[in-house]
């Protein structure tokens, strides 16, 4: 495997701000996520209401709106931690780091691993005897239906900065996995016990189960 940069070509510049979040995009995600931290600071009140006493209008009142500013509060703080609100800053300094990251991968060894919910297939790659690198999404269903990969020679291009995938070039041919391997169960997702996209595992492939 090797990896190398150079500079961003004219398509990957308009690709890269393809991927910007528009003002209804983060109006959306604001507006989704607002509406269930509200509902979920609010629900106990309800329930208190129906089921035990009413509660005063002069006191249900700042109740209500000491529950709302925790509720965007709250959301603004999961937006944030999550990457939404500096994502079109992210994709900007990408674009003025003028740099795209090729990976070249030759392989002849690969394994499959099934699709978990809508997530896409995985893919381990022999990279060598001790390494193996891992590769999922719906990317790769593409060029997975129309036999180009797995590959025997290929190129993965992203951003050097935020790792954006900007395209996916088979220069080899069709490799078939040697065996598939079943799907990640709910509880290694939930328990973060998984691989991840582009990760390279310091394993030899033939010792992945």
């Amino acid at each position: 495997m090797e990896i190398s940069y150079r500079p961003y070509n004219a398509d990957e510049v308009k690709l890269l701000k393809s991927y910007k979040f528009s003002a209804w995009k983060h109006f959306e995600n604001f507006g989704m996520k607002l509406v269930g931290f509200t509902f979920l600071f609010v629900a106990p009140l309800l329930l208190y209401e129906g089921f035990v006493a009413e509660v005063p209008p002069d006191v249900e009142l700042p109740i209500v709106i000491v529950l709302a500013m925790a509720a965007v509060g709250l959301t603004i703080y999961f937006m944030n931690r999550m990457g939404e609100l500096t994502h079109n800053r992210q994709i900007e300094q990408d674009i003025r780091t003028g740099e795209a990251e090729v990976i070249k991968v030759r392989t002849d060894y690969v394994l499959k691993r099934k699709e978990y919910e809508d997530l896409g297939s995985g893919f381990y790659l022999k990279i060598d005897d001790r390494r193996t690198l891992y590769l999922q999404g719906q990317y790769l269903d593409e060029l997975q239906y129309s036999k180009k990969f797995p590959n025997t020679d290929f190129e993965i291009i992203r951003s050097k900065k935020n790792k954006e995938l900007l395209d996916i070039k088979p220069n080899g041919e069709y490799l078939k996995p040697a065996r598939k391997l079943k799907p990640f169960t709910k509880e290694q997702f939930e328990s973060g016990n998984i691989h991840e996209d582009g990760e390279i595992l310091h394993l030899p492939i033939e010792e992945i189960k």
